[in-house]
C-alpha cells in the first residue's frame, strides 16, 4: 500500500474534520483518483491503514469521517470490526453503541482539528 496515497487520504480527511464534515467511500475514491476495478474496496484499505496509523499513535480516528450514505450516516462494517482488533471499540456495527460511538470520534476528530488549524 503506497504511503503516499495514505498521507493523501490524511491530509482529505484533516481538511474534512477542519470543514466539520464528513465523506462518503466513493467521495474519498474520487477525491484521490482511485482507479477501478475495485474502488471502494481498494480505498477501505487504504482506509483501515490510516486507522492502524492512527491507533498507533492515540490519535482520533479520521476515519469516523468517511461515511456510507447506505448506512444511515454510519462508516461500513468493517471501521467497527478493525477498531474492535485494536482494542478501541467493543461492540457490534449497528445500533445506538456504534452510533454513539462514532458520534464520539467524530467530535475527537473535529475537536483535535479545530486546536491544530492550517
Amino acid at each position: 500500500m503506497s504511503g503516499d496515497l495514505i498521507d493523501r487520504l490524511e491530509r482529505l480527511l484533516i481538511d474534512a474534520a477542519r470543514e466539520r464534515r464528513v465523506m462518503t467511500y466513493a467521495e474519498v475514491a474520487r477525491r484521490l483518483a482511485i482507479d477501478p476495478p475495485h474502488t471502494i474496496h481498494k480505498t477501505a484499505l487504504l482506509i483501515e491503514a490510516l486507522m492502524r496509523r492512527h491507533a498507533a499513535a492515540g490519535s482520533p480516528q479520521l476515519a469516523s469521517l468517511v461515511i456510507s450514505k447506505a448506512r444511515g450516516g454510519l462508516p461500513a462494517p468493517g471501521y467497527f470490526a478493525l477498531l474492535g482488533e485494536l482494542g478501541l471499540y467493543e461492540g457490534g456495527a449497528t445500533g445506538a453503541q456504534a452510533a454513539h460511538f462514532h458520534e464520539d470520534e467524530l467530535r475527537r476528530c473535529f475537536d483535535a482539528a479545530a486546536r491544530h488549524p492550517g
